[in-house]
């Protein structure tokens, strides 16, 4: 079997190290690695590369430094090229960017069924970013939702059950996999003074660095911050926009502040593991600082991962905080609870993996997700109770017409007193 997968970016090709490798050590399966080039700074995608231990590619574009259009249009005729040199009896994609939308498309069109990893999530704020993953998940054949909540989530709006899988996160899997190493790395306690607690700051995105006032009110909390160590890690963009708006003085005029390059995963995971708060934009370290029990501060309006703010590790405050709110929040950290889910064992990509391959060696492997959805609905039409449709005291108190229940499992139920996600249609009126 002739698995493709295509990554673009630094956190899927972190969030995917794992997975990459389980699949290459598949006797059943062959790789084909193609990376998009989304993310198009060289040195800091060739040292990726080498500290996790990947490959080089077999195919490898270069379509970033461009509009979002532009590279979309040229990364769906660039894979559609891969796609027919390759033939890849299955594609697998990741999370939401660019590079996996134009792959699904891709992919879609060719009739090469796709395999979506992190479906489900929702962010409900992010427009661009709940649409893009809801057209991969249009294209996509299966589901593997990373947590449970995804996964009811993909339920709820009437998703096949046979075509979800929820068997683990594969970047748990990369976290586990390289925590030893990074355990290993040097410690970042050189840079803590004293007693003093260590903050690390790793942002990145439009809305924080993008212009002066945004930048300038983090570059504020974290001069105000004189009674914590502060470390600031230089994204390209963000060392860019700092010099831009006349901001690094103000930094590196600072003795508790201390400028650091980008740094390898590894080292990356060590920042993590011994800093005390996190302050960050960027997804991926939202769930690994959660799994590594260190707080983190998120600065945005929402986040896909909703169980590191239900267990208490996670704080968003949005985008571009008062400098005054942001040093707030990182005084008043504290420790949240353990995410115990079985599932985060360090083997999801092995069961991701030999799960597709079993489905192709069955000849179960289809292309057509959408009959897949109407069939769903029909089979909820032929409840007994007939809950398609039927207004019950329940669904009043739903505010709607049931279609469909869920238990605690994520399993259809005729029970009300078990029902923990309830399907609506409409609404009803109180009397």
């Amino acid at each position: 079997m002739r698995i493709a997968v295509f990554v673009g970016t630094r956190a899927e090709l972190i969030g995917m190290a794992s997975f990459l490798k389980e699949i290459d050590k598949n006797d059943e399966a062959e790789l084909i690695f193609a990376h998009t080039g989304q993310h198009f700074d060289p040195e800091m995608y060739e040292d990726l590369l080498i500290d996790l231990g990947l490959r080089e590619p077999d195919y490898s574009l270069s379509l970033g430094n461009m509009s979002y259009n532009k590279q979309i249009s040229a990364m769906i005729s660039q894979i559609d090229d891969i796609l027919e040199k390759a033939r890849p009896d299955f594609v697998f994609v990741q999370g939401n960017v660019i590079s996996s939308f134009s792959a699904a498309i891709a992919s879609s069109m060719r009739y090469v069924p796709v395999g979506h990893i992190e479906s489900g999530y929702r962010s409900l704020r992010d427009v661009h970013s709940d649409v893009r993953r809801k057209v991969i998940e249009m294209c996509s054949t299966l589901f593997f939702p990373v947590c449970n909540t995804a996964y009811l989530n993909l339920l709820e709006e009437c998703y096949d059950p046979d075509y979800v899988h929820y068997l683990g996160d594969p970047l748990i899997d990369s976290l586990l996999d390289y925590k030893p190493r990074a355990l290993k790395a040097s410690s970042f306690d050189a840079y803590r003074e004293g007693e003093k607690q260590l903050a690390a700051f790793a942002v990145r995105l439009p809305w924080n660095i993008g212009n002066p006032e945004a930048l300038g009110r983090i570059v504020e909390a974290a001069v105000s911050l004189d009674d914590y160590s502060v470390i600031v890690l230089l994204h390209p963009n963000t060392r860019n926009h700092l010099i831009k708006f006349g901001l690094m003085d103000k930094l590196e005029l600072c003795n508790h502040i201390h400028l650091i390059n980008p740094l390898p995963y590894t080292d990356f995971l060590r920042l993590m593991i011994d800093c005390d708060v996190l302050i960050t934009d960027s997804g991926g370290p939202q769930k690994e600082s959660a799994i590594l029990q260190t707080p983190c501060i998120t600065l945005s309006d929402s986040t896909y991962y909703i169980e590191t703010i239900e267990n208490g590790w996670n704080r968003l405050i949005g985008k571009s905080p008062d400098a005054r709110v942001l040093t707030d929040a990182i005084r008043s950290t504290t420790s949240g609870e353990k995410i115990d889910d079985p599932l985060y064992d360090g083997k999801s990509s092995e069961r991701i993996v030999t799960k597709v391959v079993q489905l192709f060696e069955e000849g179960r492997l289809t292309i057509s997700p959408q009959v897949s959805k109407t069939g769903f609905y029909t089979h909820l039409t032929c409840f007994s109770e007939g809950f398609m449709g039927m207004r019950t005291r329940f669904a009043s108190q739903a505010e709607g017409t049931v279609q469909a229940m869920f238990d605690e499992t994520g399993n259809i139920t005729l029970d009300t007193t078990r029902a923990q996600i309830v399907r609506t249609f409409g609404a009803t009126k109180k009397t």
